[in-house]
């Protein structure tokens, strides 16, 4: 199914309260699932991480904890007023792709830790792909989203670099679970993993041109992962 473009029928100049407050109410019906979500995921690293968080050391782990909350709960903001999206993706090889990125990382961090000696630089590398990812969706603002939309073209920032920074901060999770998780099962959820957010990224890709002629010419001096790489 092709990328459609969203209604806006309540923002036409002819739109009556009532069909705005419609518009309004199925936004915020839509906006459920990732809120619920994202809630779920905040309250779960807060009960998971509650004895590093109430008991903070100046170590790696707690400084993963806290930017871990920190993040979540960015990303449960981003949907607090999101504008309607000016493209939208909604076909079911875009929820595929987003759904098998999600669980394939989410179950590779419920796999135990095989290699303990390798937990500070395991931690290091989750602790800057986290990062990166709060600065990312920093920028974004109300233009995040778990599936492929475009509100606004966001070149500043992290965003100056590469296209994708959040999906680099995903990478850069993922080499920490690799290293510290290591077996066969663990490295195929994270191969899974980057495999999902490249097919999601060229769907975004195709997004943000359809909405903004200038994407383009932002395209072609950026990388879309590796700054000068790839």
């Amino acid at each position: 199914m092709a990328p459609d473009r969203a209604p806006q029928a309540a923002h036409r100049s002819g739109a009556s309260p009532t069909e705005r407050g419609l518009a309004g109410l199925a936004r915020a019906l839509v906006a459920a699932g990732p809120v619920a979500y994202f809630g779920c995921l905040l309250a779960r690293q807060v009960w998971g991480d509650w004895l590093v968080l109430t008991d903070p050391r100046p170590d790696l782990e707690t400084a993963l904890s806290f930017a871990a909350v920190a993040y979540l709960g960015l990303l449960l903001l981003t949907y607090w007023r999101k504008p309607p999206p000016l493209v939208a993706r909604r076909d079911w090889r875009a929820v595929l792709a987003t759904a098998l990125a999600i669980d394939a990382l989410g179950l590779s961090s419920l796999q135990p830790v095989t290699r303990p000696d390798a937990l500070p630089l395991a931690l290091g590398f989750m602790l800057a792909g986290t990062l990166l990812a709060f600065w990312s969706a920093w920028y974004l603002g109300a233009s995040f989203s778990l599936l492929p939309q475009a509100r606004m073209l966001v070149t500043t920032g992290p965003y100056r670099y590469v296209r994708h920074p959040i999906y680099l901060g995903g990478l850069l999770i993922t080499l920490g679970e690799v290293w510290l998780r290591w077996s066969p099962l663990v490295l195929t959820l994270n191969l899974l993993f980057v495999a999902a957010q490249i097919v999601r990224l060229r769907y975004e890709d195709d997004v943000l041109d359809r909405a903004f002629p200038e994407y383009r010419e932002y395209r072609a001096r950026t990388s879309a992962l590796i700054p000068g790489i790839a």
